[in-house]
């Protein structure tokens, strides 16, 4: 939620979601759904230069939207005057997380409320200027949600212009406690301390970020916020691809299991603003930043939430590779994904001998690198072998054939015609020493 910026981002999104990998997305992530909105509402070919060139039909969807300001503003103005009143502004209830709703502003003391998206939404209002305040009266009928959420109580609700209000989005505003109205003349600089949401930021660009570890999203930057999800299955198929076809799995088909209230570890994205304030969880003090997801399907925007700074570090190109396995462990840890029997099967067909699993051979890979023996967690990032598992859970990872004993499994590995013996030792029925050894 830099105009011709926002065109490019929503084009990335939306055509290199299905296109590019999302790594490539990622990069490219659409600073909020705020200004993609605005972007689709000033398309050329439903825009018009002023209200003496729009339709006769007074009060159509054509004629709202080609209301615009008499003259053209580079910058807010410190006062508000009828003149720059005109035209289109978006509106943001601020308790809601998205918009999809604006107001144009006619020269005879109207009104319209129409979607960027669906076009005239049947609303007409009046309205009264007096200096730098706006009244807006209740419109002529009721039609949708944004009526209660606008004037919670059925009445009129007054704005005051404020250029020196330090919004997220804009500079010179119209806002109250619960309502702001942009027009989108003069951008908040980089770098601002401003307000979002009610909340104090600094507003960043777009800056990429990695998650150290599961993440929490919240709707609200604290530990009490309330929290959010995302459906991960378009965005795995796409950013894992390579991964999935080389492991042999696949996304989950389960619906229900591909929403999260988590961003896994190892998961790429941008943020675009911080809070001033910081908190200190598990012991590290950072402040919460606000994260663009979008989840690669067609019709979706990108979506918002609050995270807290301190399980995210800097998003380096030359670590993608590590990242993306990363996240196709934590994704396999959620069930996120499931093996792919059939291509698995395939490709036996194909070569005409037994290969172990894909994700086997690449976490005995990690082993041998490590020096050929594992006996504690840190020794085994990027595998999904981890010290205190168990057999069962073992057994489940692997492919036959396996032999088990007392307190040891061994599992033979030939990929490509290089053998090895990868042995698991256990006390207590949990795996306490992994070590890898030649087999001829």
């Amino acid at each position: 939620m830099k105009k011709v910026a926002i065109i490019i981002f929503a084009a990335l999104l939306f055509v290199g979601c299905a296109k590019k990998s999302a790594e490539e997305a990622v990069q490219s992530q659409a600073e909020t759904s705020q200004e993609t909105a605005e972007a689709k509402a000033a398309t050329p070919e439903t825009s018009a230069t002023s209200s003496e060139n729009a339709p006769a039909e007074k009060g159509s969807f054509a004629y709202i939207r080609a209301l615009q300001p008499k003259k053209e503003y580079a910058n807010a103005v410190k006062d508000l005057t009828q003149d720059y009143l005109l035209g289109t502004w978006s509106v943001e209830v601020i308790s809601e997380p998205q918009n999809y709703v604006y107001f144009a502003f006619d020269d005879d003391g109207s009104y319209y409320v129409f979607s960027p998206y669906g076009g005239y939404m049947g609303q007409k209002g009046e309205y009264k200027l007096d200096g730098n305040n706006l009244t807006l009266f209740y419109p002529n009928f009721e039609s949708s949600r944004w009526d209660e959420l606008i004037f919670p109580d059925k009445k009129e609700t007054t704005l005051v212009y404020d250029y020196d209000f330090k919004d997220f989005y804009n500079v010179g505003v119209l806002h109250n406690d619960h309502l702001i109205l942009r027009n989108g003349v003069e951008k908040t600089p980089l770098g601002s301390k401003c307000i979002l949401k009610g909340l104090e930021v600094i507003k960043t660009e777009n800056t990429p970020v990695v998650a150290k570890d599961n993440l929490k999203l919240r709707y609200e930057p604290s530990l009490k916020g309330k929290e959010s999800s995302f459906w991960y299955r378009a965005y795995l198929k796409i950013y894992l691809k390579e991964l999935l076809e080389k492991k042999y799995y696949q996304v989950n088909e389960n619906d229900e299991k591909m929403v999260l209230n988590i961003m896994l570890k190892g998961m790429a994205t941008s943020y675009d603003a911080k809070t001033v304030s910081e908190d200190t969880i598990d012991g590290i003090t950072a402040p919460w930043y606000r994260i663009s997801l979008f989840d690669c399907d067609d019709e979706s925007m990108p979506q918002n939430y609050w995270v807290f700074g301190g399980y995210l570090e800097p998003f380096e190109e030359s670590r993608s590779d590590e990242y993306k396995e990363i996240l196709f462990n934590s994704a396999l840890e959620k069930k996120l994904l499931v093996f792919d029997e059939a291509a698995y099967e395939d490709y036996e067909a194909s070569t005409g001998y037994k290969r172990v699993t894909g994700i086997t051979e690449e976490s005995a890979k990690i082993i041998i690198k490590a020096g050929g023996t594992a006996e504690s967690n840190e020794e085994l990032q990027g595998t999904i072998f981890k010290i205190g598992m168990t057999k069962g859970e073992i057994i489940k990872l692997l492919d036959k054939p396996i032999v088990t004993q007392a307190n040891r499994i061994d599992y033979f590995i030939f990929p490509d015609g290089n053998g090895y013996r990868l042995c698991f030792y256990f006390e207590a029925d949990k795996v306490s020493k992994i070590e890898i050894s030649p087999e001829k």
